[in-house]
């Protein structure tokens, strides 16, 4: 069996960046696309420094231009894409009644625009070859919590229901659509909201590991397994699913 390619979006850093790395650890060749180029290139030079294969391509994937140039790059390089990863997304949070359009619009188009857009390039590479996987990364937000982010919990549910329903009309394709919702990772956007928060980083890691039943957060290592358990070889009777990697049960 030929290495399977992976495209990740939002690979530059965060939990994309992590599951970039341990994807190429596992075997496989990936695409990191980033809308920040050097971010991006950073990535995929670790990659190759433990001795994997990556490609780091530039992209904002609300952008339809830009994601079918970008997959034409991955297909050219590497010859199809069999694994797509949307991850790419960023919060804007802010109370309902004060927040701007701006903020809403960016938001949407990012995490639930983006990941329809490079579905739609890729699936037509995965059903010409009978194989695809399919993982969205979305959020225990998804289920509606409260912290004045409420562009950022819709766009997860949405994306929930992209899931869902991308699943049944890629099915007969040979292409599997699944979910992760990560709870709290630790990464560096951990900081931000820390300092939001008004508290240091220690401070505000002790707060959240306490309110999580496994009593630690999480790292981009525990999201990564869990994509990698959704897109295995023998993974394909599983989808439409979303499996939360939170610590603990949540709604």
């Amino acid at each position: 069996m030929s290495v399977r390619t992976v495209l990740v979006t939002g690979g530059g850093s965060g939990i994309g960046a992590g599951v970039v790395v341990e994807l190429a650890a596992a075997g496989y060749q990936v695409a990191v696309v980033d809308r920040n180029a050097e971010a991006a290139g950073r990535v995929a030079e670790q990659v190759k420094a433990a001795g994997g294969n990556a490609l780091p391509v530039t992209a904002d994937v609300s952008d339809m231009d830009a994601v079918a140039s970008a997959v034409a790059e991955v297909r050219d390089y590497f010859g199809t894409v069999d694994v797509l990863v949307n991850n790419a997304g960023f919060a804007r949070d802010n109370h309902i009644l004060d927040m701007p359009i701006e903020d809403w619009d960016s938001v949407q188009s990012t995490h639930l625009r983006g990941s329809f857009l490079m579905l739609k390039a890729v699936a037509p590479l995965m059903a010409a070859q009978r194989w695809g996987r399919v993982v969205n990364v979305s959020s225990i937000s998804a289920l509606g919590i409260h912290g004045e982010r409420v562009n950022y919990v819709a766009a997860k549910a949405g994306l929930e229901g992209l899931t869902r329903a991308a699943a049944l009309d890629l099915a007969p394709h040979g292409i599997t659509v699944n979910a992760v919702g990560p709870g709290v990772i630790q990464t560096a956007m951990t900081e931000v909201s820390a300092a939001r928060a008004g508290r240091s980083l220690d401070e505000h890691l002790a707060v959240q590991a306490a309110q999580i039943p496994r009593g630690r957060v999480g790292s981009p290592h525990d999201v990564a397994r869990a994509v990698q358990f959704f897109i295995a070889e023998d993974a394909d009777f599983i989808t439409g699913q979303v499996l939360y990697v939170s610590g603990g049960p949540h709604g």
